[in-house]
């Protein structure tokens, strides 16, 4: 879980918007966790995986439900709470987090718990 392994050749998505793959996911960039982290909305099925920018749990955290992984695991720890408003902003009520169990309600809810929580 310490070693490093660095994307060396970073590329943009091909287009703005959703990418031509099933479900139609909606590339979000949420910095924090790494540079260059997305979440993923797919508005239509009102479904956001969050990856690591917002987990509803972890095997070193005595936290349940939505939270931030615990420091030592973001690049920049204020770009991982600033982009807690940008998954805010996305229309969810379901949240696949990167760890944890997937989260019900919705996803403005989660975002600002974990908000909350990391101050």
């Amino acid at each position: 879980g310490t070693e490093q392994h660095p994307v060396t050749e970073p590329a943009a998505f091909p287009a703005d918007g959703a990418l031509d793959l099933p479900g139609r996911p909606v590339p979000v960039h949420t910095p924090g966790h790494t540079d260059g982290h997305c979440v993923y909305h797919l508005p239509d099925a009102g479904v956001v995986i969050s990856g690591d920018a917002l987990v509803s749990g972890h095997a070193i955290s005595r936290i349940e439900g939505p939270q931030l992984l615990p420091d030592l695991f973001h690049h920049d720890r204020a770009g991982a709470v600033a982009s807690l408003d940008v998954i805010a902003g996305l229309e969810g009520e379901v949240l696949l987090p990167g760890h944890g169990p997937v989260h019900r309600g919705l996803v403005k809810d989660a975002a600002d718990l974990a908000r909350e929580r990391a101050f």
